[in-house]
């Protein structure tokens, strides 16, 4: 079994999916396929959740540009539209708009679970028909049949053992199989939709390949491969041709957008090479993440954070920072399911940064400045640097305005003032 993962960029639009289509088709079968939604539909679809709980007549004006999108890629794909597709993806429409049409409950995780899923499931029922309809045939596959989840609602955690034996069962040991799937949402015991956390569809498609016994999993991304910095924010950038498991886990945990932070270990515990390609020109090698000590070639990696928040704080009765302080703000932080990115405390106060846009910072900062002093610190940037050099390091505070700063023998990090 190989296991194949396309993101939102690969299936944007019909030439898109005409492409990865042909992609498929090269491959030797079995085969499993996990797409995410369409373009920039997950955005859509968090517009749309909030203006549903928040109870607000936008949430059906956000769904009619949806269909319109959607049905937009559907004719450009189709000639003539097979009747088959209409009413599968009519289904899915129908769903969506009864759902939102109904009261919302006051868990607004919950529900931003119920609706998110729908990009997957579009976009997916639209690849599997297209690949059937040009003489693919493939089976496509809700995958939220075979992967159990615990109900923590927006960040849900796999349920390994029972998990396991479904995805054998859905997905038979066929060697001529084509399997198409969702990736990024789940079941939870009581039978609702959970997501695995934003960005997630690369974790399922490392769940499956564990759970499957994958020879290897392909991530296809528009890169040639995985970069030594983002060629968003630096002109000059260099394809590392292996990362070993260990590093690649490294960098998504400090922010790599390439690949989700959970991807790696499924992977490594059963020695599963991940390879990162590109859909735009798939005879380039790309990168290969494996076993190793070392990155090849070994050059300081570049990862950036915009839009960061630091939140510096003093306790109120000028006593020190203490281990009951250290475990109250993270049963906040906890509580509030904020992600800190960078952390530092010194006797009297302690800071963090995060998100800026993180849901539910207010209600978070609200509650500590009961007990302490709280200063806010806005539109800053996250720089860390892994496999720094003095050269790099030089750099770096030279071109920035540095408020903190951090060093490891591997890893620098830095929080600037944006530029």
């Amino acid at each position: 079994m190989i296991i194949y993962k396309f993101g939102g960029a690969s299936v944007k639009d019909a030439a898109a999916i005409k492409n990865i289509c042909q992609i498929i088709g090269k491959v030797k079968r079995p085969l499993t396929v996990v797409i995410s939604a369409i373009g920039t539909t997950t955005n859509l679809l968090e517009e749309i959740v909030d203006a549903y709980f928040s109870g607000n007549d936008k949430a059906l004006e956000l769904f009619d540009l949806l269909k319109e999108n959607h049905t937009s890629v559907i004719d450009d794909l189709f000639e003539e539209v097979p009747a088959k597709v209409s009413s599968e993806i009519n289904a899915l429409f129908i769903e969506l708009k009864t759902k939102i049409s109904k009261p919302s409950s006051d868990q607004f995780n919950f529900e931003y679970d119920q609706v998110i899923g729908f990009g997957e499931l579009l976009s997916t029922t639209i690849v599997a028909t297209y690949l059937n309809h040009i003489g693919q045939n493939n089976k496509w596959i809700d995958v939220r049949t075979c992967l159990d989840s615990d109900d923590n609602y927006v960040d849900a955690n796999i349920l390994w053992d029972s998990s396991k034996e479904k995805a054998n069962a859905v997905f038979p040991d066929n060697p001529a199989a084509l399997y198409i799937t969702q990736g990024f949402i789940a079941r939870d015991p009581n039978g609702f939709t959970t997501s695995l956390g934003r960005e997630g569809s690369d974790y399922t498609a490392a769940i499956l390949a564990h759970l499957l016994g994958a020879d290897k999993m392909i991530i296809w991304k528009d890169v040639l491969g995985i970069l030594n910095a983002d060629p968003d924010y630096f002109d000059v950038t260099t394809k590392l041709d292996l990362i070993p498991y260990h590093e690649a886990i490294e960098l998504s945990y400090y922010g790599a957008r390439v690949i989700h932070p959970k991807t790696i270990k499924p992977l490594q515990a059963k020695k599963i090479p991940l390879w990162v390609k590109s859909f735009i020109d798939p005879s380039q090698k790309g990168t290969l993440i494996t076993k190793g000590d070392q990155p090849q070639p070994l050059l300081p990696n570049y990862i950036v954070k915009k839009r960061q928040l630091l939140v510096t704080l003093k306790p109120l009765n000028f006593s020190f920072i203490g281990e009951k302080d250290l475990v109250f703000i993270f049963t906040l932080v906890t509580k509030y399911r904020i992600k800190l990115n960078f952390t530092q405390n010194t006797a009297v106060s302690f800071a963090f940064c995060a998100n800026s846009s993180a849901r539910n910072m207010q209600d978070l900062v609200a509650e500590l400045e009961e007990k302490y002093e709280v200063e806010l610190s806005e539109d800053l940037e996250l720089i860390t640097v892994r496999h720094y050099t003095p050269a790099t390091i030089e750099e770096i505070q030279n071109k920035h305005h540095v408020l903190v700063e951090q060093k490891n023998s591997n890893t620098a990090i830095y929080l600037t003032v944006a530029n």
